[in-house]
C-alpha cells in the first residue's frame, strides 16, 4: 500500500484509527516520514550543547516510532501533545544509559522494543504467547537476533553470588558460588619453582647433594655428614653459605 505525502490535520486521526486497525508497516513508516520534524527539533534542543545531534537524533526517532505504536486517538488529544513527551523520555534514558556500567548497544535495544511490541500484538492476534518462531517470522529476523536481544535485558538485573539457584538435574538447590572456580595455590609457585630449579643447578655437586639430602629427603645435618663424610659444622656452614646464595638470587630475579 503506498500514501500520499503530507498529512493534513484532518486526515491525522482517521491514519492513526486504520494504523492501529491494520498495523500496516507502509502506513508507519508513511505516519514516521510525516511527523520526522518533532525529533528533528527535540534533538536541536538537547543535543547541540553536548555536540551529540546525531546520536539524540537516532535516538529521538526510535521515540517517534515508540509513540506511532502507542498513540491511541481515540482520546482526543494529537499525536504531537504524545509524542514529545514520549521522545523526550527516550533521550532522558539514553543519557541513564552512557552512565551504566554495563550499556547495552542502542540496536539491540531497538530491537528490544520492536520484540515487545510484537510480542503484545502477536498475543492480540494469536491468543496465546507467542514463541520465538513466531516473532522472528513477524519482524523478519533470525530466531538467534531474538534470543540475543532478550538475554541481553539480564544485564540490568545482577544476581547475588549467595543466590541458590534449582538444579534440574538433581532437583536440588544449589550456589551460583559453587559454579566459580578457585585460586590454585600450586600455580603461584611455579614460577617460583622454576627460578630456584635454575639456581640449584648452579651448585656444585657437593652443594646440590646436602640441599637434596637435607630438604627433598628430610634427613639430618648428621645423618648428610655420615653420608658424605664430613663433620656435622662443615654441613652447617654449607647449608648456611647456599640458603644465603639461593636466597640472594631469588630475591634478584623476582624483582
Amino acid at each position: 500500500m503506498r500514501y500520499e505525502k503530507k498529512i493534513s490535520k484532518k486526515d491525522s486521526t482517521d491514519l492513526f484509527l486504520e494504523y492501529k486497525k491494520t498495523q500496516d508497516r507502509d502506513l508507519r513508516d508513511y505516519l514516521i516520514e510525516n511527523y520526522l520534524y518533532i525529533p528533528k527539533l527535540l534533538s536541536q534542543k538537547y543535543g547541540y550543547k553536548n555536540g551529540e545531534y546525531e546520536d539524540i537524533f537516532q535516538v529521538a526517532c526510535l521515540g517517534l516510532l515508540l509513540a506511532v505504536d502507542r498513540f491511541d486517538p481515540t482520546r482526543g488529544y494529537e499525536f504531537g501533545t504524545f509524542a514529545t513527551p514520549t521522545i523526550v523520555g527516550e533521550i532522558k534514558k539514553y543519557h541513564r544509559d552512557k552512565e551504566q556500567l554495563i550499556r547495552i548497544p542502542r540496536k539491540i535495544q531497538e530491537l528490544n522494543h520492536q520484540i515487545n511490541q510484537a510480542r503484545e500484538l502477536l498475543e492480540n492476534r494469536l491468543m496465546h504467547s507467542p514463541t520465538i518462531s513466531e516473532i522472528a517470522v513477524y519482524l523478519e529476523i533470525t530466531e538467534e537476533n531474538i534470543i540475543r536481544a532478550m538475554e541481553s535485558n539480564n544485564v540490568y538485573y545482577p544476581k547475588s553470588l549467595s543466590m541458590d539457584y534449582e538444579n534440574n538435574s538433581t532437583g536440588k538447590a544449589v550456589n551460583f558460588m559453587d559454579f566459580l572456580g578457585t585460586m590454585d595455590i600450586n600455580m603461584q609457585n611455579v614460577e617460583n619453582v622454576d627460578t630456584l630449579r635454575t639456581s640449584i643447578k648452579k651448585l656444585n655437586a657437593l652443594e646440590r647433594m646436602i640441599i637434596k639430602e637435607r630438604f627433598l629427603k628430610e634427613k639430618t645435618q648428621k645423618e648428610v655428614a655420615m653420608l658424605i663424610g664430613k663433620s656435622q659444622m662443615t654441613v652447617s656452614r654449607i647449608e648456611k653459605k647456599v640458603m644465603k646464595k639461593l636466597k640472594e638470587e631469588f630475591l634478584l630475579t623476582t624483582f
